[in-house]
């Protein structure tokens, strides 16, 4: 078993694994490996395991792996509870397992999808396993699990999947991410970053994922999770004193709180960023958000918040919401259970069943509610359609989702007393 007592000084290390002081002291700055100890004079100290850990970085530099790939596939290791070093007495020679064309991302993805829906855990957690072990963490989350629950997302759109299937998914894939950040090593970066779901957004995988890759670069992250109502994110951020806040939405409510909540930090002198799924779909939204846009991907995202931290910047200019919008958003949310309730009965007279347009009236008001609140009912566009398709997988015809559509248009006129027109002008342009 090799020694982790710290025995040897550098000139030992640079003596026995032939690196340049450079390069090493390079790899421990901007990776974490090895992490010698200090002696009492700030010098370095390293054990017999901390020169095998640079024997094996340097052997998979050899057979033409990056440092960046090597300290990945170390990382990846560790993540699954296993020794990366192994027989420490063949390090330089032991070769990494190659990929063959049935062990490829894609393959191993749909495979896990496969698993995943079977609820074969055992087995979805082997092929995570094994896609540890070829790859480095960041393709194996990004490309298997993010892009499955992506993938799986997508087949529950169009009825090919069931809500338990997506839920178990979910909760294996973020059980995983649980282990993996819990083997991260400490902060190595001075900044710290807040990251927080806002106000009705429930879905986090993807800042989860946030929060493993950067601190994995080395970041103090605190994590608050889903629904942070803005107080007590305002408390956090109070406490904290963090270099920067991140936000995610993945849908048009939670973008209305996440807006709510940016201005409050923009007026508290708090740089703020976010992303998500909302504002990949609706482009326009980022009009509205006096924060920094991470990008429409992870990638985007960590360069985007290297940079804020590295260099801050201004607040974006946002545009004002209309007045017309303020008011008319106002009153809706006012008297929307009238509205609501109006729209069904006038359904349940004319013979249309409301068994699931009960469902719809609930997404279609709070997405309504947030569409007046940013100022643009374009902003529903994108929302209808996937009303539509939840409508389809109860099987209520696209003809009974136009019925529905213009009763409750008819119900708002009534009860607005015609101050709907901004609203009512677009539903009836949009009616089949």
């Amino acid at each position: 078993m090799l020694n982790d007592k710290p025995t040897y000084n550098i000139k030992v290390v640079l003596k026995e694994t032939g690196i340049k002081a450079d390069v090493l002291r390079a790899w421990e700055r901007r990776y974490g490996l090895p992490m010698p100890q200090r002696s009492p004079g700030g010098h370095r100290q390293y054990s017999q395991r901390d020169i095998a850990t640079i024997k094996w970085l340097i052997a998979r530099q050899k057979e033409g792996l990056s440092i960046s790939n090597a300290v990945e596939h170390w990382k990846g290791f560790e993540a699954e509870g296993r020794d990366p070093l192994g027989d420490h007495q063949n390090l330089e020679s032991a070769p990494l397992t190659r990929v063959s064309p049935d062990s490829t991302l894609d393959v191993l993805r749909n495979k896990w999808l496969s698993e995943c829906k079977s609820f074969n855990e055992s087995a979805a957690e082997q092929i995570l396993n094994q896609a540890f072990s070829l790859y480095p963490i960041e393709m194996v989350v990004s490309q298997i699990m993010q892009s499955g629950l992506r993938d799986l997302g997508e087949l529950w759109f169009n009825g090919d999947t069931t809500v338990q299937q997506e839920h178990f998914t979910s909760a294996l894939a973020l059980r995983r991410m649980e282990t993996l950040i819990s083997a991260t090593p400490p902060p190595t970066q001075p900044q710290t970053i807040l990251l927080a779901c806002p106000t009705e957004e429930w879905h986090t995988f993807s800042l989860v994922v946030l929060n493993l890759l950067l601190r994995r670069k080395g970041y103090h992250v605190v994590f608050l999770g889903a629904n942070v109502p803005s107080v007590h994110l305002i408390e956090a951020v109070e406490n904290i004193h963090p270099d920067l806040v991140v936000l995610a939405s993945q849908q048009l409510t939670s973008a209305s709180n996440l807006q709510k909540t940016a201005q409050v930090l923009s007026r508290n002198h708090t740089q703020a960023a976010y992303g998500g799924r909302v504002f990949n779909t609706v482009p326009a939204l980022l009009e509205r958000m006096p924060a920094h846009f991470l990008g429409t991907t992870i990638e985007d995202s960590l360069l985007m918040i290297e940079q804020l931290l590295q260099s801050p910047r201004s607040i974006p200019k946002v545009e004002d919401v209309p007045h017309g919008y303020r008011q008319l958003a106002q009153e809706f949310i006012e008297k929307r259970s009238l509205i609501e309730a109006g729209t069904l009965d006038a359904l349940k007279l004319n013979g249309i069943s409301t068994e699931y347009l009960s469902i719809a009236n609930l997404h279609f008001g709070n997405e309504l509610a947030s569409a007046l609140e940013l100022g643009n009912v374009d902003y529903l566009a994108a929302d209808l359609i996937w009303l539509k398709g939840l409508l389809s997988r109860h099987n209520v015809p696209p003809s009974q989702l136009n019925s529905y559509l213009k009763t409750y248009g008819e119900s708002l006129r009534r009860i607005l007393n015609g101050h709907s027109a901004l609203f009512t002008n677009w539903l009836d342009a949009i009616i089949e």
